[in-house]
């Protein structure tokens, strides 16, 4: 995936640069061999760096990476699978079939958030690397895509700033 930064200046006068790098995102075949589940594995580097001299001096501030997924449709109450006796399956209601009876109650997706590292700011810089990291989405049915986060935050004793990129969506 193509490499990500962004600079922004804080009220207080730094200069933040967050960025991601090094982002890897290798869907790999469910291991359960499940209809309706997806895994990956997720490898980035963050780093955020603080330049310039700002009025007041910067008290805290993190970094955080994640990654974002997206299930097209919620399966979580499963399938239900049967055999029921059916009267409409003729013109005699008299003569009564068996037939199978499948039902399953289906919600519209979502986007969970999985965190995959976070590191306090101290001093100029921070940096968070993660190699493989595992993520899965079970009882899902439809599409799932992916996509990578990170964040950074500063704070100083008047001025709370923060930055955030966003990688491509990949389907998974």
């Amino acid at each position: 995936m193509p490499s990500l930064v962004r600079t922004t200046d804080t009220v207080d006068g730094w200069r933040m640069t967050l960025a991601l790098t090094d982002a890897q995102i290798n869907g790999v075949p469910n291991m359960a061999s499940a209809p309706f589940a997806r895994e990956a594995f997720l490898s980035a580097r963050v780093s955020l760096t603080i330049d310039g001299s700002g009025t007041a001096p910067i008290r805290d501030g993190q970094v955080v990476f994640g990654a974002q997924l997206g299930c097209q449709v919620d399966l979580s109450d499963g399938l239900d699978l049967g055999v029921g006796l059916d009267t409409d399956l003729f013109d005699d209601d008299s003569v009564v079939g068996i037939g199978p009876d499948i039902g399953s109650t289906i919600y519209p997706g979502g986007i969970s958030v999985v965190a995959l590292g976070a590191k306090s700011l101290k001093g100029q810089s921070a940096t968070v690397s993660v190699l493989d990291a595992h993520v899965q989405v079970d009882k899902c049915g439809g599409a799932v895509t992916l996509r990578l986060f990170a964040s950074a935050q500063t704070k100083t004793d008047s001025s709370d700033d923060s930055v955030n990129v966003y990688s491509e969506i990949v389907p998974l």
